[in-house]
């Protein structure tokens, strides 16, 4: 019984043990980077696994897309009793046949193809995550500088509240003051609390975005103003190495391996081999044994191609068709990005002259307040004018770095145009 009893204790507190370690790991806080945040939506980002799977299928056929031209084998066998006289009778049989056209050639083409487009796609995913993780991480950033800009405007109007509730009592302020401010305190309370259920929304969609527990506590490294471009983006690029650029050319790939293969269905010969080997016997006569082999080869042509209203012919006018188009869209597309990217250089150059106006702007602001603060301490001021003040210096920040967010975002948006590691510019 003792025994028992031990064992039981031991029993519960490895169980108290093990409730304790599942709790602090729901728990867990994690202090994150828009790099590291990066890192983690890469491994769990369930769009990107989902991609990976397909990548591989992709990789896994174009490895063996050599394997039209493999031998079809089969093998049979029998064996049979005549109920009339008992005798027995058994039979063995297998033949080899293969197969071979011209377009073998563009389906293993066509294979590579398809797979260097699967790593196209897999690799706009990731961007795509990427630049989503980064521009929600940011914009959480503004979020939260602006609640705490929030709080703090509630924290001074309600020590403003405080100061002259006591000057009411004091008799050293009307009643009509006091409850003004009073009335300032109380209606931004509203707007904070919206705010702060607007973050936590914003954090909740962040985690799924990153592919982790909705428990995990997070924490964001760094303010707006650390991931700023620091200088003017120049930039220099050749209209070929741009992504959108790149996948037409890949289309146009495919598309002349497409019409390769229409030519060759259309008029290109194929080829075909058979060999055949059979044994058989009867108990009948058990010293014989019957034996067949065979060897065939083969080869046909279509005509139908050589007639311009057959399905053939039409199929490559209308390949054709389809290649110049392409061939049409990388022009179009080449004019369109240099437009896009000249553009955005002229958008972040603007956004970057707004930049510095807004911070001219948050100092007189901020030396507008002081001044009305004090003149509003001795009695020369009125509330209202102090609110007012106090209004347009919390514009003036949020502006800032609402700003702020805008530029970060118009960089991300050309680098992503160019193809360009995230980050790389404006450094």
């Amino acid at each position: 019984m003792k025994k028992i009893s031990i064992c039981l204790a031991v029993l519960v507190m490895f169980g108290c043990f093990c409730f304790s370690q599942e709790t602090s790991s729901s728990n867990e806080k994690i202090v994150l980077s828009v790099e590291s945040a990066a890192e983690m939506a890469m491994q769990n980002n369930l769009s990107i696994q989902r991609q990976n799977l397909s990548l591989e299928q992709l990789k896994k056929k174009s490895t063996y897309s050599w394997n039209s031209v493999s031998p079809s084998l089969s093998a049979s066998g029998s064996y049979g009793i005549n109920l009339e006289n008992d005798s027995t009778n058994w039979s063995i049989s297998g033949s080899a046949r293969l197969n071979f056209t011209p377009a073998l050639f563009t389906s293993i083409k066509a294979a590579k193809l398809n797979y260097e487009s699967g790593l196209t796609n897999f690799e706009d995913t990731k961007k795509t995550i990427e630049v989503n993780v980064r521009k929600a991480f940011f914009s959480l950033l503004l979020t939260k500088e602006t609640l705490t800009l929030q709080n703090r405007n509630l924290e001074t109007a309600r020590q403003r509240y405080t100061s002259n509730r006591d000057k009411y009592k004091r008799g050293q302020l009307s009643e009509l003051d006091m409850l003004n401010s009073q009335y300032a305190y109380e209606s931004l309370k509203p707007a904070v609390e919206s705010a702060t259920i607007n973050y936590e929304n914003s954090v909740a969609t962040f985690k799924q975005l990153l592919g982790i527990p909705q428990e995990t506590e997070l924490e964001l490294k760094g303010e707006l103003a650390d991931y700023v471009p620091s200088k003017e983006i120049k930039v220099t690029y050749n209209p070929d190495d741009l992504p959108t650029v790149k996948k037409i050319n890949a289309q146009i790939e495919s598309a002349k391996n497409s019409l390769l293969a229409t030519r060759f269905t259309a008029y290109a010969p194929a080829f075909n081999a058979s060999y055949s080997f059979g044994k058989g016997a009867s108990s009948m006569m058990p010293d014989q044994i019957n034996t067949t082999q065979s060897i065939s080869l083969g080869f046909s042509l279509p005509l139908d191609g050589y007639l311009p209203w057959t399905n053939g012919a039409l199929n490559i006018d209308a390949q054709k068709a389809n290649l110049k188009d392409l061939e049409l869209q990388l022009d179009n597309e080449k004019v369109n990005a240099k437009i896009s990217v000249d553009k955005a250089i002229k958008s972040i150059k603007q956004a970057q002259s707004q930049l510095d106006l807004l911070k001219t702007n948050v100092e007189l602001a901020k030396k507008t307040y002081d001044m009305t603060l004090a003149a509003y301490n001795h009695g020369t001021r009125d509330l209202l004018v102090l609110k007012n003040a106090s209004d347009a210096l919390f514009s003036a920040r949020t502006n800032l770095q609402t700003q702020m967010y805008t530029l970060i975002s118009l960089e991300l948006d050309l680098e992503n145009t160019l193809g360009l590691p995230f980050g790389s510019l404006g450094k």
